[in-house]
């Protein structure tokens, strides 16, 4: 399985999705077998695992089948596991515990790859507005945890014990600032290292 080919199966599975239940969403989560397993032979084999939105509660059939169809033609998979996902927090649990696993990262030969795959449409705003929020949020919550640490240590020397209000500010002025650049310095034998 190329890359290439993974994408070619995913675009054939959304068509005969489409064609037979009509407009759906869908997130594909790539992985990879360890190539660990009895019968794996040391091969890495990647797998997806989708999340399906706006199915009709009948379309489950309708989705194994034509994602079955595709994989055994395209692929030669022959497993192939369907559950319904009955909360928005077993939808988070899933994606949180389950997938991203270093251990079932891409292997090196696929380059660099995208292991959560999106269809246009599946969230509820565009990715990148998401990612900007979900870095901010990311980047308060450091700026709060190392403020309030330092205050524990008795690190801040901003005069007497802070009131609330003043400790926000403070923690607001942190924010304010740019975030710092982080400058990747490689030793010289590494570049020796890469030509190799």
């Amino acid at each position: 399985m190329t890359p290439a080919l993974l994408r070619e199966a995913s675009r054939q599975i959304m068509l005969r999705v489409r064609a037979e239940v009509g407009p759906v969403r869908y997130c594909h989560f790539l992985e990879f077998t360890t190539g660990k397993g009895r019968r794996s032979g040391g091969v890495r084999r990647p797998h997806l695992h989708t999340l399906w939105k706006d199915a009709p509660p009948d379309g489950e059939s309708v989705i194994v089948r034509a994602a079955v169809g595709v994989l055994e033609r395209i692929a030669g998979a022959h497993r192939h596991e369907c559950e319904e996902i009955r909360t928005a927090a077993g939808a988070t649990m899933y994606v949180a515990r389950h997938h991203l696993k270093e251990s079932q990262a891409p292997p090196a030969e696929w380059g660099p790859t995208r292991r959560v795959r999106p269809g246009r449409g599946y969230w509820s705003r565009p990715a990148e507005e998401l990612r900007t929020e979900a870095k901010a949020l990311v980047r308060e919550k450091r700026v709060r945890k190392r403020f309030m640490a330092a205050l524990e240590a008795g690190e801040e020397t901003c005069g007497p014990i802070l009131d609330d209000e003043e400790i926000e500010e403070n923690i607001a002025r942190s924010l304010a600032a740019p975030p710092p650049s982080v400058i990747r310095i490689c030793e010289p034998w590494e570049d020796d290292l890469r030509a190799a």
